[in-house]
């Protein structure tokens, strides 16, 4: 995977994540905070570096996306269960 579609599916899911912590209810933002957390890790310190290291680069790109949509409809289940998704695309490598 290119750097930049890398580093533009963690800015979406960290967005998403960032919405959920703010705007989502009270039981999820816990949860929501320690994704958004993992996805500025890649963006603010440079671990974007290592772009390209998913176990399925098209689904973590649709995963981000989705997650981001989801989070603006305010369908806080579904865009976690995307960031997490996201999150083990990421871990399994």
């Amino acid at each position: 995977m290119e750097r930049s579609t890398f580093v533009t599916a963690i800015r979406q899911l960290s967005a998403a994540a960032e919405i959920a912590a703010k705007a989502g209810p009270q039981d999820f933002r816990f949860d929501a905070f320690q994704l958004l957390a993992f996805f500025r890790r890649y963006d603010d310190s440079g671990l974007s570096h290592k772009a390209g290291s998913t176990s399925n680069d098209e689904l973590f790109v649709r995963t981000a996306e989705a997650a981001l949509t989801m989070a603006g409809r305010n369908e806080f289940a579904a865009s976690l269960a995307l960031l997490e998704q996201a999150r083990s695309l990421l871990s399994s490598t």
